[in-house]
């Protein structure tokens, strides 16, 4: 065999490797994911790169994108497995030294990948680089703003407000180290990422994203916001107060606490938790009439406030959300 031959073909190989590999988890998203990939192919304009989709919804979204994004590799769906799960199988399959997680709703404008990887050269010692996610009006949003949970985090939700919230956020003017960074944008180094094993496939929706960050934490990692690479998030926190919504956060919270904490913690964080919703449900029924955003909070904290053992297990396969989800009836939504 031609000794030349081999050593073409591993430069080929070598030239193939995309420098970053883009992750995308659909569910039902046709009417944002053409708007998101038009937008990374500018963003990627100069950047070797590829773009992996999994569909965790009815098939219409895998559909969608083979007809009109033939250069975006789908990778066969398993039905909906989760944010984590179905990240991790894309992951298995990408070839990049840089895995890019994108939500289908995001829009991402030019330079803001490359603001990402400047990141990672002016922060090489980190294991993640995080863009800022904007509203509509191009501030940045509550996405950014994601608590590291704490029970002075808990008790402070639970008297009104998140710590977290409450802060100016860290990275939105210049760049900076943080705790947290939004899953909906984010940019993970690949050895870092083996290192932890991808996300824990115990979560399936939410806090996926902060048990991930604090297990590489422990091991030492750092993690920067970069505040050059924005996003618009098109549709992610739209619809805050739903009550589907704020059941899977409440699970994944505690499928967290359960995991990291000790029983008498995960106690304490769970009943802070029901504390805090039975507040919101209650404020709305009292004074919904007057607001309509008080309303819409009541009805979107009913379950969590009345139906606590819904979520205090987390996501365990006997006890936990997923197990109970089918005794959840349209007159509870």
């Amino acid at each position: 065999m031609d000794p030349r031959s081999e050593f073409e073909k591993e430069m080929n190989s070598s030239v193939l490797e995309p420098c970053i590999s883009i992750l995308i988890v659909g569910y039902n998203s046709n009417a944002f994911i053409g708007d998101c990939l038009d937008s990374i192919a500018h963003a990627c304009a100069d950047i070797s790169h590829e773009i992996l989709l999994i569909d965790n919804g009815d098939g219409s979204t895998e559909e969608l994108v083979r007809e009109k994004f033939p250069d975006v590799s789908i990778v066969q769906s398993r039905g909906n497995i989760g944010f984590g799960p179905a990240n991790n199988l894309l992951a298995s399959k990408a070839r990049g030294a840089k895995y890019l997680l994108v939500n289908p709703d995001m829009v991402l404008p030019s330079g803001s990948i490359e603001a990402l990887l400047q990141g990672s050269r002016d922060h090489p010692d980190a294991a993640a680089w995080g863009g800022v996610t904007t509203n509509a009006q191009g501030q940045p949003d509550s996405g950014n703003a994601i608590a590291m949970p704490s029970i002075l985090e808990f008790f402070s939700v639970a008297l009104g407000r998140s710590l977290v919230g409450i802060r100016p956020i860290k990275g939105a003017q210049s760049d900076a180290p943080v705790s947290i960074l939004s899953g909906a944008y984010v940019m993970f180094d690949k050895a870092a990422w083996d290192v932890a094993g991808g996300f824990d496939e115990r979560y399936f929706l939410y806090c996926e994203e902060v048990d991930l960050f604090f297990r590489l934490a422990q091991r030492g990692y750092t993690f920067w916001r970069i505040a050059s690479a924005r996003g618009h998030h098109k549709a992610g926190h739209g619809d805050d107060v739903g009550a589907m919504r704020l059941l899977y956060r409440a699970a994944g919270t505690m499928e967290f606490t359960r995991t990291h904490w000790s029983r008498p913690g995960w106690y304490l964080a769970a009943f802070l938790t029901w504390i805090a919703a039975i507040e919101r449900y209650l404020a709305g029924r009292l004074f919904g009439g007057f607001s309509p955003r008080l309303k819409a909070m009541s009805d979107g904290y009913r379950l969590v406030a009345l139906k606590p053992d819904l979520w205090r297990y987390g996501y365990d396969q006997e006890r936990g959300l997923l197990s109970k989800i089918g005794s959840i009836s349209k007159d509870d939504l």
